[in-house]
């Protein structure tokens, strides 16, 4: 099977791939412009008049491999673990993450490879899919389930996702994934690819902490997040909505449902992909609306609205307080925390915009001053 993503105009209308490929309803559609709305299709084989429609040259992929791949032979030669820097940042419910960033000529050799899977090879992604993606986040993928109206998630998580994926896995799902699919078939283009990649490779898996890692993975699970997608939309008699932020999916439903029938699912897809990573089932959680239904940080309440909590609006608050009230005794604070503040201001108003707005204003109120106007002069230089 081969997969091929194309980008899907924002409307109703879901597109077949016949349309798609021969204009016979709605506007032709461009490859890679806005990476919001894509469509994943599943075909037995490549035909010429795909190649020609989607119109994208293996020759040239594997030239600017090739290239790539002769520029950085340098770099293959020192041990890779010199390459990189590790140090360690803290989980959000405890314990250490460890992060390997690379040094300044991997991290530039990196983003080459980078740039050349998005302007030649056109990487787009599946639609389920919102981690590390332009225009896409944590607020679109409740979103999502928020305009379903769902009433019960579960949601899972992947163990060791970057760490355990490997070059082979990678390979191998990457020659399902259009055009990568394409190069592989030349003998030329298989190795070349290979040894891009290989580049990107730690100690046998994928570090967290470079600048391709996440569209590597976000290019090998297109296949697997088409499955996931397309068994959910009716599994055991009812409608799921899937959608995958990195490692953590989020499955949900407007029904009570039995979430270990789709757990088991989930890990069925994986071991037909031969994945190396299953889900961590210690981790696994289920719940209604009704209780604290929190997901990539923010909540979907009874009401089936997005919000950041009370809990953080009683803290962004206080610290907006205190910042007007330490301002106006002429005890300033550090730049820093006042851009933290501002970071918190962002994003809780792209979450709750109106809230927010009115939270500020209210507190503006109380004590005779424009936040915002004095939050901006006080990061002036």
């Amino acid at each position: 099977m081969t997969y091929i993503t194309v980008k899907q105009s924002p409307m109703y209308h879901q597109m077949s791939l016949e349309e798609f490929l021969f204009g016979i309803e709605g506007p032709k559609l461009p490859l890679n412009q806005n990476l919001t709305n894509t469509r994943t299709y599943e075909v037995l084989f490549v035909t010429d008049h795909m190649r020609r429609k989607l119109g994208i040259s293996p020759y040239h992929l594997i030239d600017k491999l090739t290239e790539f791949n002769k520029n950085t032979e340098e770099l293959r030669q020192r041990p890779r673990r010199e390459l990189y820097r590790e140090f360690h940042i803290p989980k959000k419910h405890g314990g250490l993450r460890k992060i390997d960033a690379p040094n300044d000529e991997l991290m530039d050799a990196l983003r080459v490879l980078k740039r050349i899977f998005e302007d030649d090879f056109k990487v787009l992604y599946h639609t389920s899919a919102f981690a590390y993606i332009k225009k896409r986040g944590t607020i679109d993928s409740i979103k999502r389930h928020q305009s379903n109206e769902s009433r019960w998630f579960a949601k899972f998580d992947l163990h060791n996702f970057f760490g355990s994926t490997t070059l082979d896995f990678i390979m191998q799902m990457f020659s399902m994934v259009y055009p990568f699919s394409e190069v592989v078939k030349h003998q030329a283009g298989a190795e070349e690819l290979r040894k891009a990649l290989e580049l990107a490779i730690l100690d046998g898996g994928l570090p967290q902490g470079t600048p391709i890692s996440p569209m590597i993975t976000n290019i090998m699970m297109i296949p697997i997040d088409f499955k996931l997608s397309n068994g959910l939309r009716d599994f055991n008699d009812q409608h799921f909505v899937y959608t995958r932020y990195a490692d953590d999916f989020l499955i949900s439903s407007r029904f009570h449902f039995k979430f270990r029938d789709v757990e088991k699912f989930i890990n069925d897809t994986l071991a037909g992909f031969n994945a190396p990573f299953s889900l961590n089932t210690s981790k696994t959680r289920y719940g209604s609306l009704s209780g604290s239904n929190w997901n990539l940080g923010v909540m979907l309440n009874k009401d089936n609205q997005i919000t950041v909590g009370h809990e953080k609006k009683r803290h962004f608050k206080a610290m907006l307080t205190s910042f007007i009230l330490d301002t106006q005794n002429g005890n300033p604070w550090d730049i820093n925390d006042i851009q933290v503040m501002e970071g918190y201001r962002n994003y809780y108003r792209m979450v709750e915009g109106e809230t927010i707005d009115k939270l500020v204003n209210d507190i503006g109120a109380k004590y005779h001053v424009d936040v915002v106007r004095m939050i901006k002069d006080s990061l002036k230089p």
